[in-house]
């Protein structure tokens, strides 16, 4: 007998599997898992994304620790979160110096770096038309 996953939900485990290369995590979830789990983890809204082959926009978080190192983390996580609405906002020069200020908490952060030059060629580039803040990607 051969067992093989498929479906939906296994794709979708496989392609935030495969985004972790691209933002220097270990571990990514949905926004529906952070969310259903937001009372025992800490979590760290990374990104808003469209992964290939999908056209629905998904919110990609990282646990910073279990629900106790909240206080730890709150600093950090505000910097990030600041720096975060002003990407999403468009405003990517402010964006770009709120992840470099996040990164100096966390020192080599993966998110931080990604999302800080990801601001410094969309200021130099402009945003895509009808910029809703989502990054598409075009590889699993």
């Amino acid at each position: 007998m051969n067992y093989t996953l498929v479906g939906a939900v296994a794709n979708q485990a496989s392609r935030l599997e495969g985004l972790n290369k691209v933002y220097g995590t270990e571990i990514l979830a949905s926004g529906e898992v952070a969310a259903r789990t937001a009372d025992r983890f800490v979590w760290r809204p990374v990104d808003r994304i469209v992964a290939a082959g999908t056209t629905e926009v998904m919110e990609i978080c990282e646990p910073l620790g279990e629900i106790a190192a909240a206080e730890a983390a709150a600093p950090f996580l505000a910097r990030w979160q600041a720096a975060l609405a002003a990407y999403l906002a468009g405003r990517f020069d402010e964006a770009r110096a709120g992840f470099e200020a996040a990164a100096a908490l966390r020192p080599g952060d993966g998110p931080c770096r990604v999302l800080a030059a990801r601001c410094v060629e969309l200021s130099r580039d402009g945003a895509p038309v009808g910029w809703d803040g989502a990054w598409h990607f075009d590889f699993k």
